[in-house]
């Protein structure tokens, strides 16, 4: 992906809104030069698709652009990084972004393969993994998972000590000896006990369960496997002193885990009342269920089973903003980005995977339908219900895939998008698009094709050409580089440079308007311009002799950092001129109009 304005605004607003880096991106700032980042590095080089470092941006300040003095120089520093600071050394490609008029390095780190994993320190010698909140020493039982994972496992034909026919549930067995015969003719002509082993359930010479058969049809496995479980919780909405609202542990056979463990997130999410064109209400879920079983699904079928995953489960967090769904061991025989698309089926538990493909649930459901499908089934109904596509991420040890709760739009936006009588009729997806655009969000045709996980270049035109057919967007540009940008305006300059001038900037606001229609301008209440609390020293120190930052800081006692940070809505609005750019140490600052 090539980075853009647009498509970096989007991330920071993913960012503030996640209030931390991902698993896959980490973000720091560079104002004093480029950090050392060989954890980092080390880190991002044992994800099988690297990650994504981004400097330049202040996150202790809302992942506000701070920008870089000298871009070639911090470049050369991180390429050195890659180059000496770890073993094997690591692949970085960089882009540049200019955004609030400061230049952000963005630096694609590779991961390193297979059979050179795992990258270390060369200080140290140490191996790091990544986690949403940064890197933390491997352990050796992810080293050995790590070194593991470039080969084809069989760890679900393992056959189980102290097992026997006799520790599968009958109706389990029963049920999926049926399904079998009636699949296949030639099992149709044996008996039970080789259907059995045929399908390894039973290991093929002995009376052993295998751990396939165990798992998806045992009585209760975790008499044998305790880690063949799920633990899942519901964070509390506000940290106080209860720490979870709800934590469980779910034992029994696959297909019971899978049931147990839909119903809890359904119990755990709300369930709304949204009217159609035709009138009618019907109950919605934050998550549609069918997303959120194929989900489990697949993380309960595709874990890694081997014995370096040993007390290791199924992880399912709910979090105020997201499900997130974990298992043990990463990806095998595809990459993250076939995830969800026609095409991309490989099963990592070859047995376990055939034996669930006729196996049924309690609730008479497939376990899973065999057609490597499910994630595809997750991005559509996602699409349907106008939610972003799921994420994925594989840090090499561990899978997890994770899908919002219900959309961006807060309240404020739904009751604003219902005063505009030309939304009516707009699609779920076009409602978020338009919020977006709201808060000064742009899209182009691809940024909507990523983040809505929709199939084709056609669908996201489709959306993004009907809002400007409406008036409520322009497009700029042209072909493939067209943009489409909010026709939302901010107030005349002069009135916000009045409000500011009184000392009042944080509670007065910078009206919005839809310029191509005045009825729905009439809707617009006035938005409050988000500003520092720092803004009013500076403005006090600003005139029409343009000064640098060092001096501003210099008669206000503030940081350079807080002076950008506080300078930012400031110029945007036009309050404030600035002259020169990142990477100019001459850039100094006045006050318009005076």
């Amino acid at each position: 992906m090539a980075w853009t304005p647009e498509n970096l605004k989007l991330l920071l607003a993913r960012l503030r809104s996640n209030a931390g880096d991902f698993t896959d991106i980490e973000v720091r700032g560079a104002s004093k030069g480029c950090p050392d980042l060989k954890e980092t590095l080390s880190a991002f080089g044992n994800m099988p698709e690297g990650g994504t470092i981004v400097l330049g941006l202040d996150a202790a300040n809302g992942f506000t652009a701070t920008g870089i003095e000298d871009p070639d120089a911090l470049e050369a520093v991180l390429s050195s990084q890659a180059r000496t600071a770890v073993a094997p050394e690591v692949q970085v490609a960089f882009e540049r972004v200019v955004l609030e008029g400061e230049t952000v390095v963005i630096a694609k780190v590779a991961g390193i393969t297979h059979e050179a994993r795992p990258c270390r320190t060369v200080q140290g010698n140490l191996a790091y993994l990544r986690q949403s909140d940064g890197q933390y020493r491997i352990s050796d039982q992810e080293l050995q998972q790590l070194l593991s994972a470039g080969t084809r496992p069989r760890h679900d034909t393992r056959p189980v000590d102290e097992t026997s026919i006799a520790d599968l549930d009958s109706q389990l067995r029963d049920h999926f000896i049926s399904v079998a015969r009636s699949a296949s003719r030639r099992l149709s002509e044996v008996s039970d006990e080789e259907v059995l082993r045929f399908k390894r359930v039973i290991e093929p010479r002995g009376d052993r369960l295998t751990l396939a058969g165990l798992y998806a049809l045992g009585r209760y496995p975790q008499q044998f496997e305790p880690h063949l479980s799920i633990t899942a919780v519901a964070e509390p909405a506000a940290r106080g002193g209860v720490r979870n609202l709800d934590r469980v542990e779910f034992d029994g056979p696959l297909p019971e885990l899978l049931d147990r463990a839909v119903e809890w997130v359904q119990r755990n999410t709300r369930t709304e009342i949204r009217f159609g064109s035709n009138g009618h209400g019907q109950d919605e879920t934050e998550i549609p269920m069918i997303a959120v079983r194929e989900l489990i699904a697949n993380a309960l079928v595709h874990r890694d089973l081997g014995p370096h995953t040993t007390g290791k489960n199924v992880q399912i967090r709910l979090t105020g903003k997201q499900l997130v769904v974990s298992s043990p061991g990463g990806l095998w025989g595809l990459s993250q980005d076939q995830l969800g698309w026609p095409g991309a089926k490989s099963s990592v538990n070859e047995f376990l995977y055939e034996i669930c493909k006729m196996t049924r649930t309690a609730s008479s459901h497939r376990v899973i339908e065999g057609e490597g499908g499910g994630l595809r089934e997750v991005r559509l109904a996602l699409r349907d219900a106008g939610l972003r596509r799921p994420g994925f991420i594989d840090n090499g040890t561990g899978f997890s895939a994770s899908v919002p709760r219900g959309t961006l739009l807060t309240a404020a936006d739904r009751h604003w998008l219902g005063e505009l009588p030309d939304a009516v009729g707009l699609s779920e997806i076009q409602k978020q698009l338009l919020g977006s655009m709201r808060n000064g969000q742009s899209w182009n045709n691809q940024l909507v094709q990523d983040e809505f996980g929709l199939s084709n270049s056609a669908e996201a035109g489709t959306a993004l050409q009907g809002l400007v057919a409406a008036g409520l967007a322009v497009a700029t540009g042209k072909g493939a580089s067209t943009v489409i940008a909010p026709s939302l305006a901010p107030a005349p300059v002069a009135a916000a440079k009045s409000t500011v001038a009184n000392g009042t900037a944080a509670g007065q606001a910078i009206g919005h308007e839809t310029a191509a229609s005045n009825a729905a301008a009439a809707h617009h209440s006035p938005e409050p311009m988000k500003t520092s609390k720092n803004a009013e020293a500076i403005l006090r120190e600003l005139g029409s002799v343009p000064v640098e930052v060092a001096d501003i800081s210099e008669k206000t006692g503030l940081t350079a950092n807080q002076i950008r940070y506080a300078l930012s809505p400031l110029l945007t609005a036009g309050i404030v001129i600035r002259e020169g750019g990142q990477g100019h140490k001459m850039t100094t600052y006045s006050r318009a109009g005076s």
